[in-house]
């Protein structure tokens, strides 16, 4: 007898294809369900144009934005260095010899035992001020110049563009060494540091302020405010814009000892400086401006005094 013939099983994957393929005809997609596919299309497409172009929108908006802060953010640095720095531009007159006949002008030490305010008298206003600092031995044309540096900060007077919406002003920081061999070399020197011969330079410049002055977007917003402390009377007074005067301080007789009560020279008395600058963003319309304001500390209640190590 012929063996019986073996059959192979059929996988279940054979029959599933067998059973679609007995399935399949010739039909193809509707014109209806043509049209729900073209339509499903659109919908998607105005989706993710909308979507890129609200990006590229925001896109250029934060570039501008980063292009200011680049611009404020190292100025900032800069400016909160110098105030950190400020310094006596000579020891305090302890004789009338020192009043008289030391050298410099005579705002820095006008009045027998008053300081030499570390800020000119006279100068500090909400958008200037000048003061000395402790920048160390500065070095121009290969001339080493020792002694606290005149820094100089000021806001340009308010100009309009051709075509620019609003009138804006530029804010500048210099330096401007003292004059080889004037400044004191000791803390009883008569002398004082003498400034004019050597050219300052520029370390901060910042166009486009719109803040600080008449004619400008923000003119109420000063760019500059100071806080004092009167060191007797403890008085603080703070947003203070200007300073003009500085003299020996008040003083009264108590159990028979003359002790002073009240300060007169508040340019000496500054602790602290605010700084608020706001610049237009280029490139964005309607204008809109990026503000960076922050406070600068006296580093310490005699961090100010003068010293013949400076620089």
């Amino acid at each position: 007898m012929m063996p019986a013939r073996r059959h192979r099983p059929r996988t279940r994957l054979v029959e599933q294809w067998r059973r679609a393929r007995s399935r399949r005809d010739d039909s193809g997609l509707t014109l209806v369900e043509l049209l729900v596919a073209f339509a499903t299309m659109l919908i998607l497409f105005v989706i993710v144009a909308s979507a890129v172009t609200a990006y590229l929108s925001v896109s250029t908006k934060v570039i501008s934005s980063y292009q200011t802060r680049d611009q404020i953010v190292p100025a900032t640095l800069v400016i909160q260095r110098l105030f950190r720095s400020e310094v006596e531009p000579a020891p305090s007159p302890t004789s009338a010899s020192q009043v008289t006949t030391g050298s410099g002008t005579a705002n820095q030490c006008p009045t027998l035992n008053a300081p030499c305010p570390p800020f000119v008298l006279g100068t500090p206003t909400g958008t200037s001020v000048q003061f000395y600092a402790n920048l160390g031995t500065l070095t121009v044309g290969g001339t080493a110049y020792p002694g606290p540096a005149l820094v100089t900060m000021t806001a340009s007077a308010p100009t309009k563009c051709s075509g620019c919406a609003f009138y804006t002003s530029i804010f500048t920081a210099t330096e401007q060494p003292p004059n080889a061999g004037t400044c004191p070399t000791s803390v009883t020197s008569t002398a004082h540091c003498v400034y004019g011969t050597v050219a300052a330079t520029t370390l901060v410049y910042v166009p486009s302020v719109v803040n600080g002055q008449t004619n400008l977007l923000n003119p109420s917003t000063p760019i500059l405010t100071y806080n004092t402390k009167d060191p007797f009377a403890g008085t603080i007074t703070n947003g203070a814009t200007s300073f003009s005067t500085c003299g020996a301080p008040t003083t009264r007789v108590i159990n028979s000892l003359t002790v002073p009560v009240a300060s007169n020279c508040p340019a000496d008395d500054i602790q602290s400086v605010q700084v608020d600058l706001q610049v237009l963003v280029s490139g964005v319309r309607p204008e809109t401006y990026q503000e960076d304001s922050f406070v600068v500390y006296r580093l310490t209640s005699t961090s100010f005094l003068y010293s013949p190590y400076l620089g």
